[in-house]
């Protein structure tokens, strides 16, 4: 059973470390130490910071759940609701900007806020007191590897996909790699926060443990997943491949859903063996209407679909369709981080990018297996590299609606010509288009955020 991590602070001004930013001005981080104060000291201290799981278990949430196209709001209570919205009416007609005048995107300011102290810890925990090396080295690449994911994260929402042609050139996010306060936000490019997020996944991985404690605290697999991640991303397959059987060798357990069927108890992300960095959304729009393209894609015997999609009578507001089930109504919250199904994936996708087809499929109908009951499931078979990618693709939907995880796949796989779609939505009898490669695939910053760092360049609309 799962112990949880303690997360009381020390009696020592670390807990001034741990408040949460609500104010996009420049300090990016508010009610910090001032700068040279000493309030760090031990190593324990550090380890205290990092079990802060409510500062730092925020990754992507509402913009990309509720822009993607798994989600489609037709029903007039939830075009009311929608309505009634201007962030939320926003983001589900991808009309940048969604946080205007003085709204604040709270999303950036948790994952900011994160940031600082992962820097903190980068910043100290090697000069602590108290610990043995092995503990300050393993503080040490915990916060490198959530420093990348979260850098990961901001650089696909606010920025261009990763082309290597471009990349160089790509306005991403500021980069802020030492605890400051007050610190000007010039944008990184693409090629330059991808570079730096490599670099410190390298350094993290011969530090970190293969086992911890919790899924709050990443793992040696967990490293390399969001290695497998970065690369997928810069379409680098070869590497891709390599980092996911890397992370699958040290984790490669899948949970099998007919597990639930006996115990009606779904794992809780802390003792999920495919979890291996716990992430949430901070909130979702709800309820979510799933759309028919993702509906005609399910099969009703799939648990996936028994799990996780109920009619609309279910939800508050009532509605007609179907809608996500997510695992709030069982016994956690909407995992978006780094996990175990999502590397197989990835290796299932490149090996059919590489022209071995066969082995693809092995890991896919693998992990089907686990998704249906033995009597209801069948294999995927596919006649060509092509086909077999489809299959790949769709079964990454399969597996992650509800997460927004569909969202990135999108904007990654508009580089493909044979993925690249059209998507069309309306609110009232206002029709809105995302095209492939559009400008609203790059989310804008808060209009405060702007005005207040005029160095921070805004992305066009």
């Amino acid at each position: 059973m799962y112990k949880r991590v303690s997360t009381y602070t020390v009696k020592i001004a670390v807990i001034t470390v741990l408040t949460l930013a609500f104010s996009s001005c420049r300090k990016y981080v508010e009610n910090v130490p001032v700068q040279g104060q000493r309030v760090l000291v031990y190593t324990q201290d550090y380890r205290l910071l990092l079990n802060n799981r409510n500062a730092q278990e925020i990754g992507s949430g509402n913009t990309a759940i509720l822009s993607c196209d798994d989600v489609e709001l037709s029903d007039p209570e939830l075009q009311t609701s929608l309505a009634n919205n201007t962030i939320n009416s926003a983001i589900y007609s991808w009309k940048n900007p969604f946080y205007f005048g003085e709204t604040e995107d709270i999303d950036w300011n948790y994952m900011y806020s994160a940031i600082y102290v992962y820097n903190t810890v980068l910043q100290g925990v090697m000069d602590s007191k108290g610990g043995t090396a092995e503990q300050r080295s393993v503080l040490y690449a915990e916060a490198l590897i959530n420093r990348a994911f979260t850098f990961f994260t901001l650089t696909n929402l606010y920025a261009k996909q990763y082309d290597a042609s471009t990349a160089a050139n790509d306005p991403a996010i500021p980069m802020l790699l030492s605890p400051e306060l007050f610190v000007k936000l010039n944008r990184a490019s693409v090629k330059e926060v991808y570079d730096q997020i490599i670099r410190d996944l390298q350094e993290a991985l011969p530090l970190i443990p293969v086992v911890q404690v919790s899924t709050v605290q990443p793992n040696r697999g967990a490293a390399y997943a969001l290695l497998a991640k970065v690369y997928l991303n810069m379409r680098n397959f070869e590497a891709a491949r390599t980092a996911a059987e890397q992370s699958l060798s040290l984790n490669g357990s899948l949970y099998d859903y007919n597990t639930f069927l006996t115990t009606n108890i779904l794992p809780t992300q802390y003792n999920d063996k495919q979890i291996l960095l716990r992430k949430v959304p901070r909130n979702s729009f709800y309820p979510l209407q799933l759309s028919p393209s993702l509906l005609n894609l399910l099969d009703t015997k799939d648990l996936r679909y028994e799990l996780f999609v109920k009619p609309g009578s279910n939800f508050y507001p009532a509605f007609q369709g179907m809608g996500f089930w997510s695992r709030e109504n069982y016994n956690d919250r909407t995992p978006v981080g780094l996990t175990v199904n999502e590397t197989w994936l990835i290796r299932a996708e490149c090996l059919a990018r590489t022209g071995k087809r066969e082995e693809a499929l092995t890991m896919v109908n693998e992990l089907r297996k686990m998704r249906f009951r033995p009597s209801d499931y069948r294999p995927v078979v596919a006649a060509s590299d092509q086909d077999a990618l489809q299959r790949i693709i769709e079964e990454r939907r399969r597996e992650f609606f509800g997460t927004g995880l569909r969202w990135f796949d999108q904007k990654r796989l508009n580089k493909d010509a044979t993925f690249a779609r059209v998507i069309t939505r309306s609110i009232g009898n206002v029709s809105y288009s995302l095209e492939p490669n559009s400008n609203a695939y790059v989310f804008q910053f808060a209009e405060k955020l702007v005005a207040q760092n005029p160095e921070l360049v805004q992305n066009p609309k």
